[in-house]
């Protein structure tokens, strides 16, 4: 809603009181913030304190008229005018005061002197003597104190001129910190602040911080806005046990407003030197980015040649969608020995994938080009995956008669692999078709979906290994029922909408022997909540388990009544076995008569606080399989907890993690992860690090331990690193591999930079 005039009183009294020299150039701190009307406070960040801001433009002119007021004012012959004692020129957006004015108005020439002070709402400046000329848009300052709002900068300088969109500035000073500190100041014989490429250049440059000199350069480049320009970003320092100081220097190159690069020359000092390079680019049909890691000679390496290469891209055109993920190393130990983290460090397999997608109302089209590069020493050449060359998939809903529709899959796929294996591999073509007629009738209190369905799947190897035939078929057939209800009532005097839906799955897949089938790509499912109203237990098609089964589930939920958000989820489901289950991938029949009961509970307990928690219970032998729980916190000044346990006990797991971000004062925040195996009593991996940030430079420092397989004989290693970063706030930004790294370790971790 507009602001009312009645709040100039209040500005008024604010702005005559004493100021400090921050006030006076527009520097607002809490305290004095807390003081404005409601309407007219701004949100100032907890980690600097206070904010360039000048509440008199909040408020609606009362006229649009320039308006000028002086003690004395006359005209001389020639248009010329001079306006002296306390001179006060006002308009909607501009607001300048000064001791004398004189203007020719025939040329627009104009000249100010004494306590000069210029107001905008972005931007204040001071000066002892202004002149300029009104028709041409110049104006020159001497003697000059600025702030510029949008960017949270101020300085000096001996003079200042205004010229087209050029700001030039002769013997001045910049720096992003409050009026009260000076942490770090550049100082330059002359900046020019071009407004329409929105990046400054100095010349003669001394960076000083905390008054000492600290570095000289002829010539430097830095942002006044958020747009981006070729320069130098600030580096990451780290250090580990294996191979020393590591320093990465990232060079920004703004190519075109589409595409852009970072180049970083990279020296490790026990291994050697490298170069780190990311290319992003933006087209009609997405955008993507490519990347690629070199080291020359790795000392640690028997000097040989390492690289890293990975290519994303997504987008789309009309219906078509896009995606590709291309990843290479070029030997095994590369992301353990070159990058951090346990996840990377416990990569088996690089995916390469391209594909593109037609998704249309009724039918839905994948190509896909799929394979992996294995960088797990120790897996024999029996277990490697399959390369998909294509894939082919067409699917499709088409109704057929009122709520009749028919549910069409059919998969095309060419199966290959370069694998040392006694005799010959198997290789080579499969198309499987699954058609189905299902039938859905729902309403608000439930539905009814009755499918029956074919299975054809037939084969043409080029190479069949121990198979009996090259030309394997397949043809069987099954049905299912899915049916659910819900019911509704309010609980806790209104408060909540509490549901409760039974749903039951009828499922039966005829058996047939699939004993003399190639298997290519199919696995059992991973036990989850979801798995159970499968209609196949096996991922991909060469595997069609037989089953006769029924499966019994309740959910509850507790919803807002208002806004429908979902405050408790509860569910519970069991899978019953009227039969023996034989098909499998590998081993006997199986003959339980049950699935593990598997229990789920989700609840946001504040708008910040969330919990999970689930069980998978063997009622056979009456034993868990698989249990954990995550308590998950989180608030937008980026205070974050994360706790989580999983306990699997037929494989001896049984680890711990906590991971969290601390802020323990407006400006530090301590961030970390612990992964501890409870069972071999030992830390997988521990992260610890520090960040400070203020309005003008920031520092963070990370020390990362980890466990990890160095030499691929599958015994662990410990090994330790540490990795620093220092930013001055306006020259640059957080990024890298300490963001990288404490994304992937933190859920929800948001860089200070953000």
């Amino acid at each position: 809603m507009p602001l009312r005039r009645r709040y100039l009183p209040c500005l008024l009294a604010m702005l005559c009181s004493p100021l400090h020299a921050g006030q006076d150039m527009g520097w607002i701190d809490e305290d004095t913030m807390a003081t404005l009307p409601a309407a007219l406070q701004r949100e100032v960040p907890a980690h600097c304190g206070g904010i360039y801001y000048n509440p008199l433009f909040a408020v609606p002119p009362a006229t649009r008229d320039t308006e000028i007021t002086a003690r004395e004012t006359s005209q001389v012959e020639g248009g010329r005018a001079r306006l002296s004692g306390d001179v006060q020129i006002s308009q909607p957006d501009r607001r300048l005061s000064a001791e004398q004015v004189n203007l020719d108005q025939a040329s627009g020439d104009f000249d100010m002197t004494g306590d000069i002070r210029i107001e905008m709402p972005n931007l204040t400046f001071t000066a002892q003597q202004l002149v300029g000329n009104l028709r041409r848009k110049e104006a020159t300052l001497t003697d000059v104190r600025y702030a510029l709002f949008d960017i949270h900068a101020r300085g000096e300088a001996g003079m200042v001129a205004q010229q087209d969109n050029h700001t030039l500035l002769d013997h001045a000073s910049y720096t992003t910190c409050p009026p009260d500190s000076n942490a770090w100041l550049l100082r330059a014989s002359d900046i020019d602040l071009d407004h329409d490429s929105g990046w400054g250049e100095a010349r003669n440059v001394v960076l000083r911080v905390q008054r000492v000199p600290i570095l000289w350069v002829p010539w430097l480049t830095f942002p006044i806005d958020d747009r981006r320009k070729t320069g130098l970003l600030f580096p990451t320092v780290a250090s580990s046990d294996a191979g020393g100081v590591d320093i990465t220097q990232p060079i920004y190159l703004n190519l075109h407003p589409q595409y852009d690069a970072t180049l970083a020359p990279r020296h490790i000092h026990g291994r050697g030197n490298g170069l780190e390079s990311e290319f992003r680019y933006l087209g009609k049909i997405g955008s993507g980015d490519l990347s690629y890691g070199w080291l020359a000679q790795d000392r640690l390496f028997a000097d040989e040649e390492r690289a890293l290469a990975r290519w994303q891209h997504d987008g789309n055109l009309d219906r078509w969608f896009f995606n590709t993920d291309v990843n290479y190393v070029s030997d095994n130990f590369y992301l353990k020995d070159l990058d951090s983290g346990i996840e990377t460090s416990a990569t088996t397999h690089l995916q390469r994938v391209a594909e593109a997608r037609y998704l249309g109302r009724t039918w839905q089209f994948t190509g896909r080009l799929q394979s992996w590069q294995t960088i797990d020493p120790l897996l024999p050449d029996t277990d490697l995956p399959y390369r998909r060359l294509p894939q082919l998939q067409l699917t499709g809903r088409p109704k057929l008669f009122g709520p009749l529709r028919l549910d069409l899959l059919g998969d095309y796929s060419y199966f290959d692999r370069n694998a040392d294996v006694v005799g010959d591999d198997i290789l080579g073509h499969r198309a499987h078709l699954q058609p189905a007629l299902a039938l859905r009738l729902e309403n608000e209190w439930g539905y009814i979906e009755p499918r029956a369905r074919l299975y054809y799947t037939g084969y043409n190897l080029e190479e069949h290994g121990g198979l009996a035939e090259d030309s394997p078929e397949r043809s069987l057939w099954g049905y299912n029922l899915d049916a659910g209800l819900v019911f509704e009532r309010y609980a806790g005097d209104n408060t909540f909408l509490q549901t409760l839906e039974p749903r039951i799955f009828v499922n039966y897949i005829q058996y047939e022997d699939q004993r003399n089938l190639p298997l290519f790509d199919s696995d059992e499912l991973t036990p989850s909540y979801a798995a159970l109203f499968r209609e196949n237990r096996f991922t991909g098609y060469d595997r069609i388990g037989d089953e006769q089964s029924t499966t019994l589930a309740l959910s509850s939920r507790f919803l807002n009544p208002q806004t429908g958000e979902e405050t408790l989820r509860l569910r519970i489901a069991q899978k019953l076995y009227q039969n023996d289950r034989r098909v499998q991938v590998l081993g006997a029949t199986e003959t339980d008569k049950t699935s593990p009961l598997i229990s789920e509970a989700s609840m946001q307990l504040t708008d910040e606080w969330h919990v999970d928690v689930f069980n998978h219970w063997n009622s056979t032998l009456n034993e868990r399989d698989l249990n954990g729980a995550r308590l998950s916190f989180q608030r937008r000044d980026n205070r974050i907890l994360n706790i989580g346990i999983t306990d699997r006990p037929k494989d001896e797991i049984l680890q711990g993690e906590l991971a969290a971000a601390v802020p323990v004062h407006d400006q530090w925040h301590l961030v970390g992860r612990w992964f501890y195996d409870m069972r071999g009593e030992r830390s997988l991996e521990t992260l610890a690090g520090i960040e400070y940030r203020d309005c003008c430079w920031g520092v963070r420092v990370l020390s990362l331990r980890e466990l990890s397989d160095e030499d691929g004989d599958g015994q662990l290693e410990a090994d330790t690193s540490w990795m620093v970063q220092v930013v001055l706030t306006g020259l640059g930004g957080f990024g890298g591999r300490i963001d990288s790294l404490l994304e992937r370790s933190i859920p929800g971790y948001r860089s200070l930079n953000d």
